[in-house]
């Protein structure tokens, strides 16, 4: 602090002097209630990255924030792909690409919108080039005329921000058309489904009914199916596992069949809904918002909708074009229910695909290094949904499907998580988990106004670069200069880690202790990533690490067992929650070992 330049340092001395750093900041900012509610949380510190690391070193990244307290954890995709999710997930159940690259090649149209595939995915054009070899046609809708635009058989320059226009006006091109899938949408989507009568939209104010002006939210009691039947889970048949020893008590939820009318025809049925909500997205309209000639758009919508037939299939491909904008995850649904509607997903050289950026911010995500979502996209406990076990459970469990299985998988993860500490009498440790809160916005900017209200002391970088990556770099490298202390490993030191030395910061006048911890390449280190179309892939370690660096997976274990030593040797703010968690990741030599990482979010039998 306070100098321009670098001071070497041991890694003893730093590990010494980052435990104290941090034992300082959550012993001092620790809230334990919060409005009559057992919290646990470190509002002192923040973490970002884990998308440049292996998926058990993302694992643990989360782990080690949250065993602290700490709530405010993202990576790459907040300004990534976070939309994804938010749009996939209540589509489909997962939020990630539905197929792989490789898969392209057996594509009759491919829609590139929002991405650039020949310069930024190049790969990816590799599959596509394969599928127009094979007389698959390649539309490319884009502002710029690209690479991509400049191979395609199809391009269509759209204004920037009008892709729900552009969505809704195909939409309407295949309703209007008798364009969709028939036997598809009726059996494998929601369109047959019923709903509530007093569901209505307003085309001149654009509210769904239960909108309130005054705190600008809705309330969606009549957004809900028409109930056919109920059924309760049967407990003494394929639910029994509910009720044997160590599940957890909680309320049972009702599965609630709904009323279906597979003609289509009734006017409260999804498909109706769908087809005079979107009868407004003419081809004149969307040609004047869009910009889209409206030759060229037609084009498009008859050449992409021509795949509603059987025995032809469509994909599309998008990137950070559709998802970096405030409406990114209705662009992300959007092209989702298109695809559902031709019968393109679940099919050879279908789907809705996501091209990802950087190699491992699948697999981080899907191990909850972010603030919402926990291991396996469960939800983050929040305090005013899930002040208990109890709770989370009654609230979070579906009633049908594979989410049904929620109990045991929270129950599973709290047993890695606090070990033989966890038992069914203390409800498995979920009390020291951290809770958020709905007053308080965890995510990757908020962050950032936290810092320059003092209330972040710390921040933790894990190959990440937010004051080059994030928005209004400048305003992140100031407030940068307000921590008490920042860790950041990585590679080389980046923008981040000399945020002191950018134009127009002044060295002397900052008082952040900033460490820059050498970080292990890809290639000096083994474990495991998710590649963009989710495929599990094991990296070999093929050198040491180059002079003193260290893997990610070693420098939080000897961090974080340097913390826990402090807690039981000096006691603190609720020291259970850092000492009683299980960081036993060595195999039978003693020898830490990335692959008892592997082991443990696998999962094993613990008889």
């Amino acid at each position: 602090p306070g100098s321009d330049k670098w001071e070497d340092i041991s890694w003893e001395d730093a590990f010494n002097e980052i435990a104290r750093h941090v034992k300082k900041a959550r012993d001092e900012n620790f809230v334990e209630y919060e409005d009559g509610v057992l919290v646990n949380r470190n509002d002192g510190m923040a973490s970002i990255g884990a998308a440049q690391l292996q998926t058990e070193e993302a694992w643990l990244v989360q782990k080690f924030c949250r065993s602290l307290g700490s709530v405010q954890i993202d990576n790459q995709t907040r300004p990534c792909h976070s939309s994804t999710p938010a749009g996939f997930a209540p589509t489909f159940g997962r939020g990630s690409m539905t197929s792989h690259w490789c898969d392209i090649e057996n594509a009759d149209v491919i829609m590139s919108i929002g991405s650039n595939s020949v310069e930024s995915h190049p790969l990816s054009s590799r599959y596509i080039e394969r599928a127009q070899r094979k007389g698959g046609t390649w539309i490319v809708v884009d502002p710029r005329y690209t690479r991509s635009a400049a191979q395609a058989d199809l391009f269509a320059c759209i204004r920037p921000g009008t892709d729900i226009a552009f969505f809704g006006g195909m939409m309407n091109y295949i309703l209007s058309n008798n364009l969709w899938q028939d036997e598809y949408v009726k059996n494998y989507t929601n369109a047959p489904c019923l709903i509530n009568p007093d569901f209505k939209f307003d085309p001149e104010s654009g509210h769904f009914t239960g909108y309130n002006p005054e705190t600008h939210k809705y309330d969606d009691e009549t957004w809900s199916y028409q109930t056919a039947s109920d059924r309760e889970w049967d407990t003494k048949g394929a639910m029994n596992w509910v009720t044997k020893p160590g599940v957890p008590k909680f309320k049972y939820p009702t599965v609630h069949e709904p009323k279906k009318d597979m003609t289509l025809q009734d006017p409260n049925c999804v498909f109706q809904i769908m087809k005079r909500h979107y009868s407004r997205y003419a081809l004149d309209k969307v040609s004047s918002v869009t910009g889209i000639d409206k030759e060229v758009l037609e084009k498009v919508y008859q050449v992409y909708t021509s795949t509603g037939k059987r025995e032809r299939v469509g994909t599309i491909l998008y990137a950070l074009g559709e998802t970096q904008h405030t409406f990114g995850s209705q662009n992300c649904r959007s092209m989702a229910v298109i695809q559902l509607l031709l019968g393109n997903v679940g099919v050879p050289g279908g789907g809705v695909n996501a091209l990802r950026g950087e190699p491992n911010v699948q697999g981080s995500t899907d191990v909850g290094a972010t603030m919402d979502y926990a291991p396996g996209y469960l939800a983050w406990p929040i305090q005013q949904n899930h002040p208990t076990l109890d709770a989370y459970l009654s609230k979070e469990t579906y009633a049908d499907g594979y989410y049904m299985n929620k109990p045991k998988f929270m129950v599973s993860m709290l047993k890695e998580w606090y070990g033989d500490n966890a038992t069914a009498e203390n409800n498995y440790c979920y009390d020291l988990l951290p809770k958020r809160s709905l007053k308080h916005n965890d995510s990757t900017i908020p962050t950032f106004h936290y810092m320059a209200e003092n209330q972040i002391k710390g921040y933790l970088v894990w190959g990440m670069n937010p004051a080059h990556s994030e928005p209004n770099t400048k305003y992140c490298r100031e407030v940068l200069g307000k921590l008490d202390w920042m860790i950041v490993a990585d590679w080389f030191a980046t923008e981040t880690a000399t945020f002191w030395k950018a134009p127009g910061m002044k060295p002397e006048e900052i008082q952040t202790t900033v460490y820059m911890l050498p970080a292990a390449l890809i290639y000096e280190k083994e474990g495991s990533i998710a590649n963009s179309g989710r495929w599990l892939q094991w990296r070999q370690k093929a050198v040491e690490p180059a002079g003193q660096a260290k893997s990610d997976f070693e420098i939080m274990t000897r961090l974080f067992n340097r913390i826990a030593q402090l807690y039981r040797q000096e006691g603190g703010v609720n020291p259970d929650q850092v000492t009683k968690v299980n960081w036993d990741y060595r195999n039978p030599q003693g020898q830490l070992d990335i692959k008892a990482v592997a082991h443990a979010i696998n999962g094993y039998s613990t008889k």
